[in-house]
C-alpha cells in the first residue's frame, strides 16, 4: 500500500470515528431527551426571541425555511446512509480504498450540502430583519463562532498558530 493510500485510510478511519462519535451523541441525546421536539422551531423561537422579531417577521420566515430544513433533513438522513455504509465497508473481511474513498467523497458533498442549507437559513431570516435586527443577528453569528475564545481560523482554544495566522489577514 503506497504512502498516498495509507493517508487516505487513515483519514477515513478519522473521519468516520467523528462521525460515528456524533451519530451516537445524536442517538443518546434522543434516548435521554424525554420529550421529542421540533428543532426547526426551538432555533427559530430562539432567534424570535434574541432578535426580536414581530409575529409577521416570525411567520415570513418560517414559511422561507420550511424548504431549507426538509433538504437539510434529507442531507442528514443520506449522510447517516454512507456512515452505516462506510462502517461496512471497513469492517468487511477485505475493505475497498476506492469504496471507502467514494463515499468519504459523498459525505463531504453531503456535508458542503448541510452547510449551504445553513447559509440559506441564515439569509433567509437576514431578510426579513430591520437593520438594529441585522446587527443584532450578525453579533448573534459572531459569538455563535467565536464561543470560548477559539482561534477563529480553526476553532481551537489553544491554537499555536492564531498569531501567525492573524497576520495573514
Amino acid at each position: 500500500m503506497s504512502k498516498r493510500q495509507r493517508i487516505l485510510m487513515w483519514l477515513n478511519i478519522f473521519l468516520l470515528v467523528i462521525n460515528a462519535s456524533a451519530f451516537i451523541t445524536f442517538l443518546m441525546m434522543n434516548k435521554t431527551g424525554g420529550q421529542e421536539h421540533d428543532e426547526r422551531f426551538s432555533s427559530d423561537k430562539f432567534l424570535k426571541t434574541e432578535l426580536g422579531l414581530s409575529d409577521e417577521q416570525y411567520r415570513k420566515v418560517s414559511i422561507m425555511n420550511s424548504n431549507v430544513f426538509r433538504s437539510y433533513q434529507a442531507f442528514l438522513d443520506y449522510e447517516c446512509e454512507l456512515n452505516f455504509r462506510l462502517i461496512e465497508e471497513l469492517s468487511s473481511e477485505s475493505p475497498s480504498d476506492s469504496v471507502m474513498k467514494s463515499l468519504a467523497e459523498k459525505i463531504g458533498v453531503m456535508e458542503s450540502n448541510m452547510k449551504k442549507q445553513t447559509i440559506k437559513h441564515f439569509e433567509n431570516v437576514k431578510s426579513i430583519c430591520t437593520d438594529s435586527q441585522q446587527v443584532l443577528l450578525n453579533q448573534l453569528l459572531k459569538d455563535m463562532f467565536e464561543a470560548g475564545n477559539q482561534c477563529k481560523y480553526c476553532n481551537k482554544v489553544n491554537c499555536s498558530r492564531r498569531d501567525q495566522l492573524q497576520g495573514k489577514k
